[in-house]
């Protein structure tokens, strides 16, 4: 299955729900390589200095016959037509080479992805579900249905950078054949897999024997970190043109085209999200977090109610606004909570001390690590913990003074040499403003989330 667009996919409207939560700069703080991102406003003439093939496809503004788009009207002087199929084409290869160093063939018979609506996808699962992870983990997302220009593996390992890789796979073999070119073209092969699916009844492939597991988040488990879908939207064509005909009209849309098996499946997005919400059962948590676009409001109602009864312990909602083009993300995971964030209203410095302290108090052990960044912030400090002892519990503290009481009566105490870790976790303090700050805390693979929880809550009461 090749992921579908939308009709009313603006090519570049650049206004986003998803918020940014840095300025761009030359290096991403968190990657510490060069940061890859859409300007917030377009200038088409400039753009087209920088990949001549544009040129040809540009219309000043308010010639008879050229659509303008309004979020770009401000700083150009130019547009395109957005319903030439071949304009729209060019102008998201533009895109994807000048702003992400990305040299993307897009094929005539199959879907031209709009490259803002892709990239928001990809900004929300960095935003929501990356962060849920220690910054510099291994990130392997599993994307389903890549088509034939591999976008969300391609945007996804420019914008999150660092050590994020994908698996993409397609039911159809043309578009997997032009994706590997796509891969192999921008020398990516390293850290972007394209797979063949053989069976178009199986969503998620990673059963298979001939299924790509190496390229794993973790070293044990083979678990993904998250996986991604923009499923078909349409049933059939006449329930395309239906919904067509509702949509406002007054802003340039796309006049999409491509593979039968990219824009319709019997059933339409609820059917084969339902599909993709059946399967997540059956792995678990074999992926961290699955998530999938959702193109129908009815649909995310009944997707939820499904999730619930499926037992997932967390989910997750957002909802994506590019142009005319409303969209939802859904998420969830079937894995305890691993990040815990405690906001103090101190200064990082001054939050430093108190939590040193707090350890100390609690007998856990730390050692200083590499200061990493969290939302484009520095860490002001970092810490790798060790607990051997739960000091915080109240079943800790009864045991402490029974054995104090023994040792008043003269018994001897058991024996009380305990050096395996009850829980290992990592701590990173971030500034806010100078008077505030927040203390994330991350649990390490193979310890429990109560565990961790419970010292959350045990500090968060001292806090207060």
């Amino acid at each position: 299955m090749s992921k579908r667009k939308t009709d009313s996919d603006d090519a570049v409207a650049s206004s986003s729900t998803v918020k940014r939560s840095y300025a761009q700069p030359d290096v991403d703080t968190q990657t510490k390589s060069k940061a890859y991102d859409l300007p917030e406003h377009i200038s088409y003439e400039r753009l087209a200095e920088k990949y001549p093939g544009l040129k040809a496809h540009l219309l000043p503004l308010r010639t008879p016959g050229a659509t303008a788009n309004s979020a770009t009207t401000t700083c150009s002087r130019y547009t395109i037509d957005f319903k030439n199929a071949s304009a729209t084409r060019v102008l998201n290869q533009a895109l994807l080479f000048v702003y992400f160093d990305l040299n993307v063939v897009l094929p005539d018979d199959a879907l031209c992805p709009a490259v803002a609506n892709r990239l928001n996808y990809i900004k929300w699962l960095r935003s929501n579900i990356v962060e849920e992870f220690w910054p510099g983990s291994t990130v392997c997302g599993l994307d389903v249905g890549t088509g034939a220009s591999c976008i969300y593996p391609l945007l996804g390992v420019r914008y999150m950078g660092g050590n994020t890789r994908f698996v993409g796979t397609d039911i159809n073999d043309a578009s997997v054949s032009v994706a590997r070119q796509n891969v192999h073209a921008n020398e990516l092969d390293d850290r972007i897999h394209v797979y063949l699916n053989p069976d178009r009844n199986t969503v998620l492939p990673i059963d298979r024997t001939d299924f790509p597991l190496d390229w794993k988040a973790d070293a044990d488990d083979s678990v993904f970190t998250f996986s991604m879908c923009n499923p078909p939207f349409y049933d059939s064509p006449a329930e395309r043109q239906q919904l067509r005909q509702m949509k406002q009209i007054g802003r340039p849309t796309l006049d999409t085209s491509g593979k039968d098996d990219e824009l319709y499946t019997e059933g339409g997005e609820e059917a084969f999200l339902t599909r993709l919400v059946n399967e997540s059962v059956i792995h678990k948590t074999r992926v961290k977090w699955y998530t999938t676009m959702v193109g129908k409001k009815g649909t995310l109602k009944l997707l939820k109610s499904k999730i619930r009864g499926a037992g997932a312990k967390h989910i997750s909602e957002g909802t994506l606004i590019q142009g005319l083009t409303t969209r939802w993300v859904l998420a969830w995971s079937f894995l305890d909570k691993t990040r815990f964030c405690l906001g103090v209203q101190k200064s990082a410095d001054d939050a430093r001390v108190w939590f040193e302290a707090t350890l100390e108090e609690l007998q856990i052990s730390k050692r200083i690590m590499d200061r990493e960044y969290i939302g484009g912030v520095e860490m002001t400090v970092s810490y790798k913990c060790s607990a051997v002892k739960k000091t915080w519990t109240r079943q800790w503290r009864r045991q402490q003074r029974h054995k104090e009481e023994n040792e008043q009566d003269g018994q001897s105490a058991s024996g009380d040499i305990e050096n395996k870790p009850v829980i290992e976790f990592k701590v990173g303090i971030v500034p806010e403003t100078q008077e505030a700050c927040h203390i994330h805390m991350y649990l390490d693979p193979g310890y429990s989330s109560s565990v961790l929880m419970s010292l959350y809550n045990h500090i968060l009461r001292k806090k207060a």
